[in-house]
């Protein structure tokens, strides 16, 4: 019989500091077009939930890999996100997304926020 075994800890996060305070979510797969080059459909830690607009209620905490359907997640509704890890992730975030997100900043100027649509 095989061993049990499994990943602990936090993945790929967006996070500048912590507290940060989050609610669970279910991350819909549709929020992935494309499989990435090993198959796998990633929604990436910092993407809009549920959406890049006014709509939205705050930022992915980790990678969810949606590869297989819809999966549970969390979303960060209040705390610091480091822009270099935006950036890392390809994420942008626009300005209607972040006026409906007031508690979750992006430190620094670094970050180069996208234009309203």
């Amino acid at each position: 019989m095989l061993p049990i075994t499994g990943e602990y800890g936090v993945g790929n996060t967006v996070l500048k500091f912590f507290p940060y305070k989050g609610a669970s979510c279910v991350v819909p797969a549709s929020m992935v077009a494309e499989a990435d080059e090993n198959g796998k459909k990633i929604v990436k830690a910092g993407t809009p939930f549920p959406s890049n607009d006014e709509d939205a209620l705050g930022v992915i905490f980790e990678d969810v890999d949606v590869t297989l359907g819809d999966a549970p997640g969390t979303y960060v509704y209040e705390g610091v996100l480091d822009p270099a890890k935006l950036t890392a992730n390809e994420i942008t975030i626009t300005d209607a997304a972040k006026a409906a997100m007031p508690n979750v900043q992006i430190y620094g100027t670094a970050y180069a926020p996208a234009e309203s649509e």
